[in-house]
């Protein structure tokens, strides 16, 4: 510490607790958050932590207004917020008054949540100077307010910048991790702050600092993540979904030579450079042209619908992409992505046929004349082929559409608890069983309101098939794994006696960690794209179901 002479303390009049709460007139069942601990709050050392849910304050119970109006009258005077030093000025309280919190805790490890009881003491707010020159420090032996010792921004705008983004990385009632950078980049970030707790624990020794650094600990063990030790064939999943790739790209590739060899009579030999409304066409209507790879970013655009393009010697040649046959192509190519993998690019080497209308385009900043082409097979990603011409019922088929066999996995029995069915929705990504997946999830939705709860019999999931996708992407790329991290007790929403015919409804949430590799370790990890939260409900005590419907 240096050495700059004596400090002094300045009492406020007004009492404070230190910590900061969350209420949210939604929750259900109500209750209030411990969203911070400041570092000189009557409460630090005495075992409430972050996110501890507050269930009574002296013996009295927290209980949820009857309606908003008092609701905004009330909570600003609640234990945390703006204004309870009225509570404490009104109640008669006095610097070092007990405060007894009875708190609800997730049980970790296991599940459900436990009751403790806490004491903390009430402070008066304080400010620090330096005695000589009056100018203001931060808690005993810490630095200067306004200093910066060498970095960017002073220390008070320092700390105020790490409390706010600490309390939003732990925030309880959204569970560890809330970011939306992704706990990876929230580390590397969070790496970055270390050199300044140093400094601070080096040269201001005192309860600021040792504060500071146990806070900054904490937050770095939740974004490091769990290190995770995988069993030996947890990846077998992804060993199996390879070899498909592989197996399913080779018989595309021999398909399509087959199919390119079977029409070359009829196939024209050159690019057609026919003038599409001066030239004679009759020469090239009816024939078959097998057109190169074409990307997305080549596609052209006018009046809003896509046109594959194909450009050579000034001639153009075009495939709607909206076409019967094409929407056809694309029915194929998506049950490859459900049922294969969902990763492939959308490159099109296309065998067409020349119709006999030319077709002219004037979007994308430009107007082009050219062919029209019907497709009748494509090669799309070099990985999946379809014969458009196939008439079978059900197709067209990609190929090797035919050799894939997945035998379901079946939905666990209807006594499974919830745990067991999120077990099982993760298995059925693994084994890229959709027909299971579907299964575990509900067709009805309950809307939890302590007041008027909502009901819906019939709940349509218009996106089931692009989460599933999504669901398996993330698992054949990003993610090794996903296990179950804790489950919440069971909560009635809907009692069934509130009209006729309304049953009863309970919902528990679950919380899914994802293992990634990171630096050669699995470990758990949070980003966007991936879903942590989990809620199940069940109807009239039947089989739990997932009513969050997303992906993975």
């Amino acid at each position: 510490m240096s050495n700059r002479g004596s400090e002094r303390e300045h009492l406020h009049d007004e009492l404070r607790s230190g910590l900061r709460t969350d209420a949210r007139y939604d929750d259900v069942p109500f209750h209030v958050d411990v969203a911070w601990i400041a570092w000189d709050s009557g409460f630090r050392g005495s075992g409430l932590r972050i996110g501890d849910r507050i269930l009574e304050i002296d013996g009295q119970p927290v209980v949820k207004p009857p309606d908003l109006d008092t609701w905004r009258r009330t909570v600003p005077f609640l234990l945390g917020q703006y204004a309870e030093a009225k509570t404490w000025a009104q109640q008669g309280r006095k610097e070092g008054d007990e405060v007894r919190l009875r708190i609800a805790r997730r049980r970790e490890p296991g599940d459900g949540w436990e009751e403790h009881a806490f004491v903390g003491v009430l402070r008066h707010e304080r400010i620090w100077s330096l005695a000589e020159t009056s100018r203001p420090i931060i808690g005993p032996g810490g630095p200067e307010r306004l200093g910066r010792d060498g970095f960017d921004e002073s220390w008070l705008g320092w700390m105020d910048k790490c409390v706010l983004e600490w309390e939003r990385l732990l925030d309880g009632s959204f569970g560890i991790w809330r970011t939306s950078r992704g706990t990876r980049m929230e580390f590397a970030r969070h790496l970055e702050r270390k050199p300044r707790v140093d400094h601070l624990v080096e040269h201001f020794p005192g309860p600021l600092a040792t504060a500071m650094r146990d806070d900054w600990e904490m937050v770095r063990e939740c974004l490091e993540g769990q290190l995770v030790t995988l069993p030996a064939h947890a990846l077998d999943f992804r060993t199996r979904g390879e070899a498909s790739v592989k197996d399913i790209g080779l018989q595309a590739t021999s398909a399509w030579q087959a199919l390119l060899a079977a029409r070359a009579e009829e196939t024209l030999g050159a690019f057609p450079t026919v003038d599409p409304f001066r030239g004679d066409r009759s020469a090239v209507t009816g024939k078959l042209v097998s057109l190169p790879q074409v990307t997305q970013r080549e596609w052209l655009m006018d009046m809003g619908k896509a046109y594959l393009a194909w450009s050579q010697s000034g001639a153009w040649v075009f495939c709607p992409v909206e076409s019967p046959a094409m929407k056809r192509l694309f029915a194929a190519l998506h049950r490859y992505q459900k049922r294969v993998t969902p990763s492939v690019r959308i490159d099109i080497s296309l065998l067409g046929r020349i119709l006999p209308d030319p077709r002219l385009l004037a979007g994308s900043g430009r107007a082009v004349a050219g062919l029209e082409v019907e497709p009748v097979a494509a090669l799309i990603g070099g990985a999946v082929c379809v014969d458009v011409s196939d008439t079978r019922e059900g197709g067209p088929f990609f190929a090797g559409e035919a050799s894939l066999t997945h035998e379901a996995l079946g939905a666990p029995a209807d006594d499974a608890s919830p745990r067991e069915i999120l077990e099982a929705m993760v298995a059925a990504v693994k084994h890229g069983d959709q027909a299971t997946w579907n299964d575990l999830f509900a067709d009805w939705r309950a809307v939890p309101d302590g007041q008027r709860p909502i009901y819906y019999p019939v709940w349509t999931w218009n996106s089931r098939d692009s989460e599933w996708m999504r669901s398996r992407r993330l698992l054949l790329d990003k993610v090794l794994d996903a296990r179950v991290h804790w489950m919440g007790d069971v909560n009635v929403v809907i009692r069934g006696d509130e009209a006729p015919g309304v049953p009863r409804i309970e919902e528990v949430e679950l919380e899914l960690d994802h293992v990634g590799l990171f630096e050669g370790e699995a470990r758990t990890f949070n980003s966007v794209e991936v879903k942590r939260h989990w809620r199940f409900q069940r109807r009239n005590g039947g089989p739990w179901r997932i009513v969050s419907h997303q992906s993975l």
